[in-house]
This record gives C-alpha cells, structure tokens and sequence, in this order.
C-alpha cells in the first residue's frame, strides 16, 4: 500500500456493522416568575397543585409544535433532574432522585411525555428531542435543523427570549468491541468528522463559540474471573482497593502505549458526566460524578476515582480528546487509539472474548446559548 494511502488508513475508525446510533438534542430553559403568571391558573395559587396547569400548558405546547413539525419522539422534563438518553432493544425509562434516563431504539420507539411535581417549581425546564429512523448519524444535520425550528416556534410561543435557551446536540455510536467474536463479521468505516464539519457539508453552520466536545467511554462489568485476578484474601476483606489499583495500572499503561493521556477510570459507582470546562476538575454530585476537561489544554494525565470499601457492578473508563486529537479528516485516529487500548486491556485482564463484553461508547457533544 502506498504510503499516502496507509496515513489515509490510519485516520479511518473499522467498528462493527451492529453499532448502534443515537442522536438527541436537549433544549434547556430556565422557569421564571413572567413563565408562571403567563401559563398558570390563579385558582390553583394556594391549591396542593399550584403548578398543575403551567406544566400542562407548556407541555401541550412543546408536543403540538413536534407534531406540525413530524417530531416523532420528544419528551418535556420539569423535575430538575439530569437528563442522559441510551440504546436500548426495549424502551424504558428510568428515574432515580437526580437523573431521567431515556432508553429506547431510535428505528422502533416513539413516545411523547411529561414528567414534572405539579407541587413543586422547576429551576429549568428541558425540551428533549430523540432522533428516529433507520440512519441516524447520516441525517443528523437535517434532525438538528428540524430541532432548532421548533425551539425557535416554542420561544415565540411561549414568549422567551432564545437567547434563554441553552442547545446541545449528543450524538453515540456505540458497541462491543468484541463482536466479531461473536459473529458479527461486518464492518462500518468512520473519519468522525467533528460536528461543525459534518453539519456544513449539509448546509447547517454551527456557531463559532459551540463547546465541541468528543470522548468515549468504556464499561467493563464485573464477574468471578475478573475478581479472582487479586488475592482472595483482599477480597475476603471487602477491600477492592488491589482489584482497583491492578485494574486501573493496567489501563493507563495500554493507553500511554497508544499516545493517549487524558481521561478517567471510574469505579465508584457514580455515574460520570464529562463536560468542556476552562480547567479540568473533578467533582461529586451525589450520584453523579462531574469530569471537566478543556480539550484546548494538553493532556492532564488520568484520574482514577474508586471506593476500595465498595464492589461496584462496573468499571467506567473515560478517553477525552484534546484538540490535538483532531486531525485533518475528524478523531478517527483517535478512536483508533482507543479500540487499540483496550484491546491490550482486554489481554491483560485475560477477557474471554465469546462470552464477555467490553462496551464502548463514542460521544460527540455540541451545545451552544441558542
């Protein structure tokens, strides 16, 4: 192979032809004093449902404007609670006291719904927007265009300044980097062209101030075999400290191998919220475990955040990419890197690949002040 093709090569991701897609967008607002007397009844002021008819009103309003605009799944979340979408074979969602979680597969589930305390005020509501059909990555740009018409038809409507709303477009490709040992021999080619790329060659300009942002994120689940990789009499302890500690040496040795240094090993329990932030920090949030990273910046090292008195059902492993991931033709070098780590993590921790998994999820994130 010419040299100038096997560097084109090396900028191309080869993942499994069973990967799944998702895409959704949320758009955050916040619940004002003007928002409340605009759409709420004054009878129910000092009733035990003061908000009842505000939630509704808005609610209506939000899934009239998707049905004009063949929105087909969109869900209205005034509970204040941390909004996160996955894929799923079976639609479900689930709710703990900080976080909604919408699972569902974009090729069969429509749904509309309102969640929301008719006791209580929202700090902010979230319009969520989920992508359906059959392609979702090749017309991306089409859903986020549909998307931002119909938050601009719900601020005339409701009478918000846009400038309110806060936009972010997620998109997931997501798969078990052992399915081809388990029969799944085709293959699907990506560049992973950054969002605003992408976007423009359909004729959809992101705004220059966007916080662009590309990660993934690995899980590995704990089983007997993994376990016994330690001495057991650490286990019979209750102390996981040396399960964690070989565990997380292992993986930041294979990703210093493949040139990558920056991101987090998580195994705590916590579910990990990576967001762009002018410096990298991270913070606890009950339930949530907040990972900042400024993808400007050159690479921090990793972060390892675990609870040797505590056997989680899985360890979370966090890959973020800086701006010097990004090549000339996307972060497919980048998930290459990744896929390349783990795989070497996968031998070290002598995974049985026929009836493990290693999941791995692509993130790209876009959000920007609409």
């Amino acid at each position: 192979m010419a040299s100038s093709r096997m560097r084109s090569a090396q900028h191309k991701a080869f993942i499994p032809s069973l990967a799944r897609e998702n895409q959704y967008l949320l758009a955050k607002f916040p619940v004002t004093d003007e928002l409340i007397a605009k759409f709420s009844d004054p009878s129910e002021k000092y009733s035990d449902q003061p908000y009842l008819s505000f939630y509704k009103k808005l609610s209506k309003l939000f899934f009239d404007i998707n049905e004009e605009l063949h929105i087909e799944s969109g869900q209205f979340v005034g509970n204040d609670k941390f909004t996160r979408v996955r894929f799923s074979p079976e639609k479900m969602t689930v709710q703990t006291k900080q976080q909604i979680l919408f699972l569902y597969n974009s090729r069969f589930h429509q749904s509309e719904h309102a969640y929301f305390n008719v006791s209580r005020r929202a700090k902010k509501i979230t319009l969520v927007f989920l992508s359906n059909g059959t392609d979702i990555r090749h017309d991306s740009a089409k859903f986020h265009k549909k998307v931002l018409k119909a938050v601009s038809m719900f601020a005339e409507k409701a009478g918000i300044e846009k400038e309110k709303f806060r936009v972010c477009d997620h998109q997931h490709l997501t798969f078990d980097l052992f399915a081809k040992e388990k029969g799944d021999e085709g293959l699907q080619v990506h560049k992973l062209r950054p969002l605003s790329k992408r976007y423009a060659t359909d004729g959809v300009d992101l705004p220059e101030d966007d916080s662009a942002l590309t990660y993934a994120v690995a899980d590995i689940r704990f089983n007997r075999r993994i376990k016994q990789l330690v001495d057991k009499k650490e286990l019979d302890k209750e102390n996981y400290g040396a399960l964690y500690s070989l565990i997380s040496d292992a993986f930041i040795s294979s990703a210093k191998q493949n040139n990558l240094n920056n991101g987090a090993v998580i195994a705590n329990g916590l579910t990990p919220i990576v967001r762009m932030t002018d410096d990298e920090f991270v913070s606890v949030n009950g339930e949530l475990i907040n990972l900042g990273f400024n993808p400007e910046h050159e690479p921090c090292g990793f972060s390892c955040q675990w609870d040797a008195n505590k056997l989680v059902e899985k360890v979370q492993f966090v890959f973020v990419a800086t701006r010097a991931d990004q090549t000339s033709h996307g972060y497919g070098k980048f998930l290459n890197q990744v896929e390349d780590t783990l795989d070497s993590l996968a031998k070290k921790l002598e995974m049985v690949r026929d009836k493990e998994q290693l999941i791995l999820r692509i993130n790209q994130h876009v959000g920007f002040d609409y």
